[in-house]
């Protein structure tokens, strides 16, 4: 038990609304159109770069298909060169429309693919009462993100975070908690766009044959750390029997399925020990595409595989690693162009922070894992449109892992763990 269970959520009056797609049917696959399907291969790219913005030689956790989800929404009250730039990073061209529509499905198939696999993708708003949001705005928000918009009247800060960590903590069942912080919350607030990402989910091989026997279990093991830093003991996971395989240039790669096999968990495995092999490997993913990586796998290999138990809990502010891979006019106030969000004159609204909190747990039974992201509106006095200043400021044996749906290749969690 960490630290972050002993936190009491506090109860709130009239908590945030929850309206998310019901899965019905029997789905096998996600469906996706062509375009679609470059959404998908785009979106993954954007995951790997967002890796190799954050990963710091430190074991993480991050969902990038949150902060995606977060980014749609917002994308959707800009306009001009903000909402180009927001695009264009995410890799999904100009069509908000279209964009729209491709997270529209994703919000009704994934959770329907795996009946053994626990899923949700919820989304929501929370709005000072007196910036009200345009009617196009709300519309999309409430039918193709099935997310609430909560107008409160202006409040202390401890309240606005008391209401965040109490629908974080509902929509992760308590594994997100505390999300926010007082501090996080600018005496300029606007608004809190918020997306939700719960997974818990089973193994494949069910009670008759698990994947992972707790009594295979070998205890301290050795884990060589990178960067000659010795090693440390770990308990490892132990199974034997047939998974999809491929040896690349570089690194290995395993894919453990969970439940009926929709989702699965990859680990990306570089070949050296004990030198710099993670960080590389995060660097030369950003130059890989996923759907190369998971079409080289192989089924007719019989794997030893041996893997770590392990936790991790990472917290990020992504306004500087969004800046690097090209989001910029968004976070600057008097500049960024949300002039399709709210219904009011007067003001500019630029995005003061994107906050992420994520947490995994893989053990024997399975892995449970989830995130929240909040995209942080703020407001600034309209200063016309100006034009931006840029400036480079270069102060110039671990694994990658990743949970993926297999069908669309939808890059759920991603992270590295180092041992420590």
């Amino acid at each position: 038990m960490t630290a972050c269970d002993y936190v009491i959520i506090p109860d709130v009056k009239d908590p945030i609304d929850i309206t998310t797609p019901d899965p019905s049917g029997d789905l096998t696959k996600v469906t996706l159109t062509k375009e679609q399907q470059a959404y998908m291969n785009a979106g993954n790219a954007f995951s790997f770069n967002c890796l190799a913005q954050l990963y710091n030689d430190q074991t993480i956790i991050f969902s990038p298909l949150s902060l995606q989800f977060a980014l749609a929404m917002a994308v959707n009250g800009a306009s001009g060169d903000t909402a180009a730039e927001i695009t264009k990073t995410l890799g999904y061209g100009t069509d908000v429309k279209a964009l729209n529509t491709y997270c529209n499905l994703l919000l009704n198939q994934l959770p329907a693919l795996d009946k053994d696999v626990t899923l949700k993708l919820t989304d929501a708003m929370m709005v000072l009462q007196d910036f009200p949001c345009q009617k196009d705005f709300t519309k999309v928000l409430n039918e193709q993100y099935y997310a609430p918009i909560e107008y409160f009247s202006p409040a202390n800060k401890q309240e606005i975070v008391a209401r965040i960590n109490e629908w974080a903590s509902r929509n992760t069942n308590g594994l997100i908690k505390p999300f926010l912080g007082v501090n996080d919350i600018t005496d300029d607030f606007v608004a809190a766009i918020l997306n939700a990402l719960y997974f818990k989910a089973q193994w494949s091989g069910g009670e008759s044959d698990p994947m992972f026997r707790e009594e295979s279990t070998a205890k301290n093991e050795e884990f060589v750390l990178d960067n000659n830093k010795g090693k440390k003991k770990v308990d490892m996971m132990r199974t034997y029997r047939c998974l999809p395989y491929a040896k690349r240039n570089g690194y290995s790669v395993v894919s453990v399925p969970y439940s009926n096999g929709s989702y699965a968990m990859y680990l990306l495995l570089p070949g050296q020990k004990g030198k710099n092999g993670a960080a590389d490997l995060v660097k030369k993913l950003k130059s890989e595409k996923w759907e190369d990586i998971t079409a080289s796998l192989q089924t007719d290999y019989m794997v030893r595989l041996w893997m770590p138990k392990f936790e991790a809990e990472s917290r990020f502010e992504l306004v500087e690693a969004m800046q690097a891979l090209g989001i910029k006019r968004a976070f600057v106030g008097g500049a960024a162009q949300f002039d399709s969000m709210f219904d009011v004159t007067g003001w500019d609204f630029f995005i003061s922070n994107i906050i992420q909190k994520a947490k995994i747990s893989v053990a024997e039974w399975g892995t449970e894992a989830a995130a929240v992201t909040a995209v942080i509106m703020d407001k600034a006095t309209s200063v016309g449109p100006g034009q931006i200043k840029e400036v480079d400021f270069i102060a110039d044996h671990p694994f990658v892992y990743v949970i993926a749906e297999k069908s669309s290749g939808a890059i759920l969690f991603e992270g590295v763990y180092d041992g420590r």
